[in-house]
């Protein structure tokens, strides 16, 4: 992480004036939210402040991440982020619990959507279009209308953001996920306990504060505009696209509501922070992400690997997860492996031919990361193979990713 902002957003910033007469809205919001929910990790403070100003101006925004509150277990205090922020964000449908998909896609345009108890909902597939057409500034979904006795095509706008919760990480659809920054939920120890949420008693600290974040908006709408339009955010470069897309609007907002330049280099690199956790791209949860590198691993000593779906499972007995047969299967084919007639010291039979730089690219391209090959080819201790027909050293009839006239591990 770099130790200071880029002297272009620094121009830019020096140039728009830095928020020092009015109050650092990110540390208000951030001190109120602490009050009532716990993180074990304190830069999700400053995530969780600069994503609720940001719901003031998400017009100006082309992306939006949404937040997604998980826990393993209930009584975790997720409904309870979903209060505080149900008191703080910009014109909230209140917390929903189950809805249809015409809640979610009618109320979208212009609201903060909160979503409890998602691990109960039955109609996700549903939903699933709605979320994940609504981070993107101008998202929309067709649906049928009733005008009179005709029903028509009618789009609705789904952009806005959203705040989710719900028990375990899986329950949302992964490109779903791919659009959320998710924060880990525990409960809470004794020693960490925070206040008793009373809305009621909060009604006019809760106006004042609302007040304080609308006016700073209103204020700062063109600074934002002109900073968000304008600056690089080099200190976001270590992510993935989809991660930039969905942070800088965070960054900017954690810039031009700093007072000072200290303040937004402490701001921002809390935000870096709390984006690698919330984001979690080295560990990618992401299934056919994980029996692909346990692949890669088995062919630094065999490559290519060759074998069915069943030998090739028996080989990843060892890992920590071994994948099914079936997982393991689906998962080659989904990146346009497919077995064919291949002999190996014995009888000819349906074998995938997997050659480890095909599965390093693909890890390169959707994987986050990219594994060097080894320095020396290291000798292959396997039985000959035979396929149906061979041409020199090119195995024809072996299909893998889109890659080079019939070589091993790619397409023909």
């Amino acid at each position: 992480m770099p130790d200071e902002l880029s002297a272009s957003n620094e121009q830019i910033l020096a140039a728009v004036g830095t928020s020092a007469q009015q109050p650092d809205v990110i540390a208000r919001v951030r001190d109120f939210v602490r009050r009532f929910v716990f993180f074990r990790s304190q830069d999700l403070y400053d995530l969780v402040a600069a994503w609720v100003v940001s719901t003031y101006m998400t017009d100006l925004f082309e992306y939006v991440g949404y937040l997604f509150a998980y826990s393993p277990e209930p009584q975790s205090g997720k409904s309870r982020l979903l209060e505080v922020l149900d008191l703080l964000v910009n014109n909230s449908s209140g917390i929903l619990i189950s809805p249809t998909e015409a809640v979610l896609f009618r109320t979208a345009d212009g609201q903060t959507q909160l979503l409890d108890e998602v691990d109960s909902w039955r109609n996700k597939d549903e939903l699933r279009s709605v979320l994940n057409a609504g981070f993107r500034f101008g998202g929309t979904v067709a649906r049928m209308h009733e005008e009179g006795s005709d029903f028509n095509v009618r789009r609705f706008a789904v952009f806005g953001p959203r705040a989710l919760a719900g028990i375990g990480t899986k329950i949302l659809d992964a490109t779903t996920r791919d659009r959320t920054f998710m924060i880990e939920m525990v409960r809470q120890k004794r020693e960490e306990r925070r206040e008793q949420l009373r809305a009621r008693k909060l009604r006019a600290e809760v106006k004042s504060l609302r007040e304080e974040i609308q006016n700073w908006s209103v204020a700062n709408r063109e600074k934002v505009k002109r900073v968000y339009d304008k600056s690089t955010f080099p200190y976001l470069d270590q992510f993935r696209d989809r991660t930039i897309d969905v942070t800088q609007p965070l960054a900017t907002i954690a810039e031009v509501a700093s007072t000072d330049f200290k303040r937004m280099e402490e701001t921002t690199r809390s935000l870096v922070r709390a984006i690698a956790i919330t984001r979690n791209e080295e560990d990618s949860t992401n299934e056919p992400h994980r029996i692909l590198r346990q692949l890669e691993e088995l062919a630094r000593a065999e490559d290519p690997l060759i074998g069915s779906a069943t030998e090739l499972t028996q080989k990843c007995v060892n890992f920590e997860a071994p994948p099914s047969i079936e997982e393991l299967s689906g998962t080659l084919r989904h990146y346009g492996f497919v077995p064919k007639s291949v002999r190996k010291g014995g009888t000819p039979k349906q074998r995938y031919v997997v050659s480890r730089a095909a599965i390093s690219e693909l890890l390169a391209r959707y994987g986050g990361e990219e594994t060097p090959a080894p320095f020396e080819e290291q000798p292959s201790t396997e039985e000959p193979i035979e396929t149906e027909e061979m041409v020199g050293v090119n195995v024809v009839g072996v299909v893998g990713p889109e890659g080079e006239d019939g070589n091993v591990g790619e397409s023909r």
